[in-house]
């Protein structure tokens, strides 16, 4: 298995969901609303084994000082 890691936004709507529902975390319910919270980050990275979305982590800022990851 190699994993890729990606700098990228533009994100298959069902591997969002699918990634989230694979942890079982019900925003994976809210597919829409995960595309728009990822749209809306500072930064996303993404991993992939081949074209499979296995890892997200996204960053929300402040712009200035303050960093969050969130990681999935």
């Amino acid at each position: 298995m190699t994993i890729i890691f990606k700098e990228v936004k533009d994100i298959d709507t069902q591997a969002i969901q699918e990634l989230f529902h694979s942890v079982d975390w019900k925003s994976g319910d809210f597919p829409e609303d995960l595309r728009q919270a990822i749209n809306n980050s500072h930064t996303v990275i993404t991993a992939w084994d081949d074209n499979k979305l296995v890892g997200l982590i996204n960053a929300l800022s402040d712009g200035v000082m303050t960093v969050y990851f969130i990681t999935c």
